[in-house]
């Protein structure tokens, strides 16, 4: 409901266009049977022109009083109610359902607080290690290991723990040189942890230029609606793929990913240093297709 309601205020350009049109072309009709019924020689005729112009102005007025109604609702009426923001952006394509909810307080700017996090964190005797780790896993604590194999490419460890929520403990890339060409496939690896809240976060995932632009980005729920994050269980690793669609097609140069969690009626999650992203290690370098 939410989307629909920002889709409908932010091209409300469409309903006042077609109004118009409607509006101008019983006009014409009106203005085309008033001349006949001026025309007619026969009772009948002139009847019959009479109806087809009452029948035109009153399509004209249901036009202009439609235009009406919408111009208010959008102007005065939407954007009071609490399910919209008008802050809030338009909704970005996933391959899970289409569309989906914007990241709050975000647009096509940099997030002010976004830095590149040091973990502080000491890692528990309970950690899962990352796919592909040389890490031994502990024998007495069960753990649940991912069955999918790992894509080829690069493999980074982050220990970032979200508020409330699970902890960000690695992420893959095919490489760190893309063209804008095609999206750019960022796989995350999070791990269940105690007292997580029941609430289901999605997950956003921005790639920003060097200049602090946003350039590509998708946000969704974990592993493509999968395995939402009231569903985590402690210990599991969990794996959530991320296409990153580019928005910016004319952009080269350096580009670093920050990655977050966030509630759509809330706002973004933070990590336990305060932080409300954080920024992977690792350099992406956009390169001319």
């Amino acid at each position: 409901m939410t989307i629909l309601l920002q889709w409908l205020v932010e091209h409300a350009w469409v309903f006042y266009a077609a109004c118009a049109i409607g509006i101008l072309i019983y006009l014409l009709r009106a203005l085309a049977a008033q001349r006949e019924r001026n025309l007619a020689m026969f009772t009948l005729e002139r009847e019959t022109a009479t109806s087809r112009v009452i029948q035109s102005w009153a399509m004209v007025l249901v036009f202009a009083v439609v235009g009406a109604l919408i111009f208010g609702s959008t102007v005065f009426l939407l954007p009071t109610l609490p399910i919209y923001s008008a802050g809030t952006p338009p909704p970005t394509p996933t391959l899970a359902a289409g569309v989906e909810p914007s990241t709050p307080d975000v647009a096509l700017t940099p997030s002010p607080t976004i830095g590149v996090v040091v973990p502080t964190l000491t890692i528990p005797a309970t950690d899962t290690p990352l796919p592909g780790s040389s890490e031994t896993e502990p024998t007495d604590v069960p753990t649940q290991i991912p069955t999918d194999t790992p894509p080829p490419g690069i493999v980074g460890e982050v220990r970032v723990r979200f508020s409330g929520s699970g902890e960000l403990i690695g992420f893959n890339v095919p490489s760190t040189g893309f063209t804008t060409a095609q999206s750019l496939p960022l796989t995350l690896y999070w791990r269940g942890v105690e007292g997580a809240s029941t609430a289901n976060y999605l997950v956003f995932t921005h790639l920003y230029a060097q200049d602090g632009r946003l350039i590509a980005q998708h946000d969704g729920p974990p592993a493509g609606g999968n395995r939402p994050t009231s569903t985590w269980g402690v210990g599991e690793t969990i794996v959530d793929p991320h296409p990153m669609a580019f928005a910016d097609p004319g952009y080269t140069g350096p580009a670093t990913i920050a990655v977050g969690l966030y509630d759509p009626a809330v706002g973004r999650v933070l990590t336990e240093t305060g932080d409300d992203s954080v920024v992977l290690p690792i350099s992406i370098s956009i390169v001319p297709q």
